[in-house]
């Protein structure tokens, strides 16, 4: 590592005076934040983008709603409703997992970002290049209603928690989130 940094150091001082030309200059334009809703969008002419990151929003899913069967409450693990150490309660479980993240893309000109073509941001994307952040609908596969007061198991977790809990069947938003920033380019 040392050398690494002496020889760095080296080449600032030989190469650090040289003058560098470029091909203008990037005036930041404005940032964005693209979602499967986006649609398609193409950079601008006379335009770049800074991807600055691609996000996937793993929403939860659930699957199953099902009895648990009889808790014995003890000191290291209370009753999460009431905060009793004693007894026994029969109660419920469900099972909630994140959507795939193959339901969710984001393609620079065709190409899936996260393959071995781009896998590493930022990713600076030229004037003319096509971009598309798409999601396939994930599903809660199970409705269920956990009264007020009433202890539940998290099975994803292992945990014990309280209601009320309600949910849906039904799809589940899994969207991912692109941030981009885009600068004018001044000759």
């Amino acid at each position: 590592m040392r050398i690494l940094i002496w020889v760095s150091g080296l080449f600032l001082l030989i190469f650090g005076s040289l003058p560098l030309a470029g091909q203008g200059t990037l005036q930041f334009s404005k940032a964005m934040v693209l979602t499967s809703d986006s649609g398609q969008k193409t950079v601008p002419a006379n335009k770049v983008w800074k991807v600055e990151s691609y996000t996937y929003n793993a929403n939860f899913r659930y699957v199953a709603y099902s009895n648990w069967g009889n808790v014995n409450w003890n000191s290291s693990n209370p009753n999460p409703c009431t905060g009793a150490t004693s007894g026994t309660s029969n109660i419920n479980y469900y099972y909630a997992g994140n959507c795939p993240s193959a339901n969710a893309n984001f393609f620079v000109n065709g190409n899936r970002a996260g393959s071995t073509t781009f896998n590493s941001f930022p990713l600076w994307l030229p004037s003319g290049t096509h971009v598309l952040v798409s999601s396939n609908v994930c599903y809660s596969t199970v409705s269920f209603s956990v009264p007020a007061n009433t202890p539940v198991r998290d099975d994803a977790t292992n945990a014990y928690l309280c209601g009320p809990i309600n949910v849906t069947a039904g799809p589940v938003p899994n969207s991912p989130v692109v941030s981009i920033l885009e600068f004018n380019i001044i000759p």
